[in-house]
Parts: C-alpha cells; structure tokens; sequence
C-alpha cells in the first residue's frame, strides 16, 4: 500500500499568531476580500484584520453576507464581487461556514460558472483561483487545512461537499486568543464536530493502522478531557489551545498517516437534516451519533471495545460516548432541535441525494436504515 503525505499549506499556530495576518497577506496578493460575518465586525475582529492588512499596503474589501450551512446563492455573490474587483487574495475569517464559503468564492470567482456547477463535477477552472489565508474564529470543522468545502443549494435543501486542490489554503493562520469570545453553545457544538470527525473515520476504518489510531484516539482523548475546561472558564486559553490543535489535525492528513482510512457517514446523515432545517452541524451530529454507533455496533464491535478503553478508559464505548454527550450538554435528540418525526423518510430520501460516501459504510446505509437512525435519534 503506497500512501502519500502532501501538506501544502504552512500552519502558523498560537495565541497572537493573527498579528502575522498582514504580514502572510502582502506575501500573496494586493487586492484582498475578506469573507466574514456580522458576528466578526461585532467583536472588533473584523475592523483590526481590515487595518492590518491596510497597514500593509492591500486594498482590502469585505464580504460578510455568510450564513451558517452557506448558501450557493450566498458564494456566487461573493465571487462575483472578488471577479469584478480583481481579486487576488481571498480571507476568510470565521468558522466553518465562512471557511468553505471562502473556498466556494475563489473557486468560481475564477470563471463565469456558479459555485454549484463544480458539485460533483470535475470542471477545470476557467482562470486563476486567488490564493486563499484561512483564520479559524472557532475550533471545530478544520476547514481551514483541506481543499474540501460543504455548501446548500436552498433551493432544492441538497447540502454537499465539494473540493478541488486550488483552494487549499496557502496559509492557515490559528488562533485560539481568538476563540475566547466563542460561546458556550458554539464552543461545544464545534468540539463534538471534532470528535465526531474522528470517531466516524476510527469506527469504520477496516485497516490495520496503529499510528492513525494512536493519532485519532489522542485527538478524541484532548476533545473528551478540554471540552467541559473550556465550557466550565470561556476564557481559559489552555483548553482552547488543545481544542484548536484537535480541531486542526483531525480533518488534515495528519490523522490518516499510517495509512488510515473511514468515511464520515455520519456527516452524511447530518448534512441532509441541516441542509433541510439549517440546524447547527455540531448539534445535528450531537442528536445523531448514538443511534449511528448503535447501528454499526454489529460490525464494529472491536472498534467501540477500543474507543471505550483507549478513549474513555471504560469497556463500553457506546456508552461512554453518551454519558460524555449527557456530561457537556450536548445528549441531544432531534426533537429539541426542531426536526418533525413524520418527515424522517423524506430527509433519508435527501441523505441519499446528496451524500454518495454513505454507500462506503460497513453496514448498507439505505432508505430503511437512515430512516430508522432519524427516528431512533428522534
């Protein structure tokens, strides 16, 4: 088996590190768009960026129109302004849905297309793809260290992801003094996002690869232990230092080193219901994961046996997980975030539609089985 480690993307991480924005940004380009939302101008963050970046003699724009689970409609504003204004430098500072939509607006800002014309194609680019810094303002989807985005056409509620390698980020700028202001619901809807990163591609890996193991059981270890220090002090800087660095490696190829592999069916699952009722991702995966565990159990049970021991240092892995759900919070179900039970069917029908990963899980995912996850998550 040949496996490839390629990591273009320098990493500069620590508290402060955003003062090195400016510096990053004149390396790359002279027009700069920054991709933000009002949440980011109402903590002075975005106002500072757009000094620096001035101060470095770019002509700086912003574009803080993001809404959670970014709309296609939403990115081809976007690009149409990074087009039209010549842009060759895209920002994009915020969480995960400012992040992808980022990389949807350098992306088709190079040509004439919607962003949602490169879903599920393999379109070559019309012209030059910006370069793209990415800041993280919360710890949760990793976006900031691959080429793939996830966004919603509202239209028809299809929530997918894409990727292409000319917006892998050139630069991935991690801050965690940024985080601070993150709230406590943000702050744990992020880190179940992490784990679950993790814990969906260890429980269905079929490979024998003890170092992506090591790499993911410490992952999800740092999540379990600097979650509840986190939500117990906003402000502790440790906790939100371990939290942004699991955040970082689990969606890298750091975390398949070794020769790892999984797919995040999960995701898949949840990617139809907040495509359908805008709920947050974190708390979708939240309500889902224990009925998904408890459906793959048949065919993992060696998997679950080594997360509870090597995670939570208890027999039942399952178990553990939802009492550590309960612990944080987060022991959701789909009912309190606004989902309708008799819909269950249609967004199974939606799951399948705009998520083909699911047919890599080690159990048939089909209309039946998704169906009875929804409801049993319910």
């Amino acid at each position: 088996m040949i496996s490839i480690f390629d990591l273009p993307t320098k990493i500069i991480f620590g508290a402060g590190s955003i003062a090195r924005l400016g510096e990053e940004a004149e390396k790359l380009g002279k027009k700069a768009l920054v991709v933000s939302y009002p949440d980011i101008r109402q903590i002075g963050l975005l106002d500072n960026v757009n000094s620096d970046l001035k101060a470095k003699g770019l002509d700086s724009l912003i574009f803080e129109k993001v809404e959670p689970n970014p709309r296609s409609s939403t990115i081809d504003q976007g690009a149409e302004i990074a087009r039209s204004e010549k842009v060759d430098l895209v920002i994009g500072l915020g969480g995960g849905s400012v992040m992808d939509a980022t990389k949807g607006i350098a992306l088709a800002s190079s040509g004439t297309r919607s962003i949602w014309d490169y879903v599920g194609t393999r379109l070559p680019v019309e012209g030059t793809v910006p370069a793209i810094i990415q800041v993280p303002t919360m710890a949760g989807t990793g976006s900031e260290i691959n080429p793939g985005a996830v966004i919603t056409n509202w239209d028809t509620h299809v929530k997918v992801g894409f990727g292409h390698p000319a917006v892998q980020a050139k630069v991935a700028i991690i801050d965690p003094g940024v985080t601070l202001t993150v709230p406590k619901n943000q702050t744990a809807a992020g880190s179940i996002d992490i784990f679950s990163h993790v814990v969906e591609a260890y429980i269905t890996d079929d490979t024998n690869s003890p170092l992506a193991d090591g790499i993911r059981e410490t992952v999800m270890k740092m999540v379990v232990r600097y979650l509840p220090q986190a939500l117990a002090r906003l402000d502790d800087i440790e906790a939100r230092t371990q939290l942004s660095w699991a955040s970082t490696i689990a969606m890298s190829q750091f975390a398949r080193l070794g020769g790892g592999g999984g797919r995040l069916t999960c995701h898949g699952i949840e990617h139809a219901l907040s495509g359908y009722y805008d709920v947050t991702h974190g708390a979708g995966l939240a309500a889902l994961l224990p009925a998904w565990m408890k459906f793959t159990l048949p065919v993992r049970k060696d998997r679950f046996e080594s997360l509870g021991k090597n995670v939570f240092s208890k027999p039942d892995g399952i178990l553990a997980t939802e009492e550590w759900l309960d612990s944080v919070g987060m022991r959701l179900h789909l009912r309190d975030l606004g989902c309708e039970l008799e819909r269950a069917e249609e967004i199974a029908e939606l799951v399948i539609k705009s998520s083909p990963g699911i047919k890599f899980h080690p159990l048939p995912l089909d209309l039946k089985a998704i169906t009875q996850i929804y409801r049993d998550s319910y």
